[in-house]
């Protein structure tokens, strides 16, 4: 009888243990949490992406396509964004779905209408080559992508971030550093009912649509890109988030000046792009030498009082990119690339969401920018600056194709990071202050003297945001923003510009998930190659030991519990 009792008992304890065990599951899958023990909150997002997610009210659906036979970096960056995508999930519910697809899986004909789909979108395979047993190259494709499915609407997603300059570890940081931005962006993008819209200003010699169909093409992925004089209307830039002036050659006139300035009083946003010396290097290929003089737009006055001054001088850098020259003047023509140190490659600030983890900026005959008035109300960030091996002539310089041929002294070239690009935000005062406003303007505004809080961004070049433009029977050839002819390379102009754009018109913090910063925690290499020996026998001999202890304190157990 007893024993029956105790069968009874262990069965039923055997069956509470069970039910208890499914509801501890069931409670876990309906409560999911994770708790982030990192320093940096690798594993964490941020409030603004919450908040978006839980207020998401279709469903989204992703796919990713970074699935199958990986090494061990874009294996790491898989799980990183299967990760990421689950974390966007826990708080977005119901409303949002993803899957991994491996492309590999499928048969030819299917794999070649997926490589065209995400063609469409710019994206080809990538090259991995790897060393197989044998000692031989083999290489595999991978396809670092994603595509964003919301209502009638899909945006894709380069999950790979790849700067020449860096090691393949660091790009592959970057790469999960940037994730929660890169879809978070998408997310947001697809769920905008309205696009903003941002217009380009003409009427003072500013580089005209060929010339910034490049940044034109990134930027309409995210607003509505206008064009357009601004007349007589004081309130023509209203409908405008952001307004670029891209490398005026012609004064503005004083009615123009302060309808930009009422603009950025009331809250716009400014980008201007502009060239303190009027020099071009087609204009030298034209005329092998010239003298750069000063490109005088009447903005001085403006731009000083919003405590800026862009200084009309050229610097020359060695960190500069090339030049296409022909070397051989008689007969057939080759052109051969050679340092051209008046396109500095300009390096980019680390730690502001604008430049964070771009390449390198090229430029061409670049200025410089000095900051006046510290008693403005603003905070000031340096973007863009020069290598250490700087020269900086004043005006009027004189400039010839017959530099290439020059080696460059060091004692020349000692002033070190001259600032090429700066953002300034906060409170400006109107340039117009105990001035009387230019007569024949349509207003339907007072006058204001001190802005809202916003922001302007000056560049001094404004080649940076031009794209070269070949003509070949009259038919325009456009060459990549940011391209280098000589050296083949592709520069980050069009990131610098997008993201200035961006970063200019967020006033959600959106653009601040561009700035975090995950700690890159690498293996020593030094301590690994001395103690190899050592990790690997307690590798193996601690398991062995745990297990013999373990069957050891079992054994005592039974021996004292049973006699036996």
């Amino acid at each position: 009888m007893s024993k029956s009792i105790n069968r009874s008992n262990k069965l039923v304890q055997l069956v509470v243990v069970l039910f208890g065990l499914m509801a501890v599951a069931w409670i876990s899958k309906q409560l999911f949490f994770r708790i982030d023990l990192t320093s940096e909150k690798r594993y964490t997002l941020t409030e603004t992406t919450r908040r978006f997610m839980q207020e998401l009210d279709s469903d989204l659906y992703v796919k990713v396509y970074l699935e199958g036979q990986l090494n061990s970096g874009f294996r790491q960056l898989s799980n990183a964004s299967r990760e990421m995508l689950e974390e966007l999930k826990a708080e977005a519910g119901r409303n949002m779905q993803y899957e991994f697809i491996n492309p590999d899986d499928r048969n030819s004909k299917e794999k070649k209408a997926l490589i065209a789909e995400l063609a469409e979108y710019g994206f080809e395979p990538q090259s991995v080559f790897e060393s197989g047993e044998d000692g031989r190259q083999i290489q595999s494709y991978v396809f670092p992508y994603a595509l964003v499915y919301y209502k009638d609407r899909i945006v894709g997603i380069d999950l790979l971030e790849n700067l020449p300059s860096r090691s393949g570890a660091e790009n592959l940081n970057i790469s999960i550093e940037s994730l929660e931005y890169k879809l978070a962006e998408a997310f947001k993008r697809l769920a905008s009912e309205e696009q903003p819209k941002i217009a380009f200003l003409e009427g003072h010699g500013e580089l005209d649509e060929l010339d910034v169909i490049e940044a034109t093409d990134a930027l309409s992925a995210y607003y509505q890109v206008d064009r357009g004089r601004i007349g007589g209307d004081a309130s023509v830039l209203e409908p405008y988030e952001v307004v670029i002036i891209a490398k005026p050659s012609k004064p503005f006139s004083e009615k123009d000046k302060y309808v930009l300035d009422q603009y950025l009083m009331n809250g716009g946003r400014l980008l201007i792009f502009i060239d303190a010396v009027n020099v071009t290097l087609d204009s030298l290929r034209r005329t092998p030498q010239t003298i750069g003089l000063y490109n005088d737009v009447n903005l001085d006055d403006q731009l000083f009082k919003y405590g800026v001054r862009v200084n009309p001088v050229v610097i020359e850098d060695v960190q500069a990119g090339r030049i296409l020259m022909n070397a051989r003047p008689q007969g057939q023509p080759q052109l051969v690339p050679v340092p051209w140190l008046y396109s500095p490659l300009l390096s980019s600030a680390q730690n502001h969401p604008v430049t964070r983890n771009i390449n390198l900026v090229r430029g061409s005959f670049v200025g410089t920018i000095d900051t006046v008035g510290a008693d403005l109300q603003i905070s000031r960030q340096v973007l863009l600056r020069s290598s250490q091996f700087t020269k900086v002539s004043k005006t009027p310089v004189f400039i010839s194709m017959a530099d290439v041929n020059k080696q460059p002294k060091q004692q020349e070239f000692q002033s070190p990071h001259q600032t090429v690009a700066l953002i300034q935000e906060g409170i400006f005062p109107s340039v117009f202050v105990n001035r009387q406003a230019p007569q024949d303007l349509d207003q339907s505004k007072s006058f204001v003297s001190e802005s809202k809080f916003t922001r302007l961004m000056v560049v001094a070049d404004g080649d940076i945001i031009r794209n070269e433009v070949r003509f070949k029977d009259s038919n325009p050839q456009i060459l990549p923003l940011g391209f280098d002819e000589g050296s083949g390379q592709q520069y980050g102009n069009k990131d610098f510009i997008v993201n200035a754009v961006n970063y200019l018109c967020d006033d959600d913090g959106w653009m601040q998930l561009r700035g975090r910063h995950l700690t890159l925690r690498l293996l020593d290499k030094q301590k690994l190659s001395g103690g190899t020996g050592w990790w690997k026998w307690l590798n193996v001999a601690f398991p062995v030991i745990l297990v013999i202890f373990g069957s050891a304190m079992f054994t005592y157990w039974r021996f004292r519990r049973f006699g036996r």
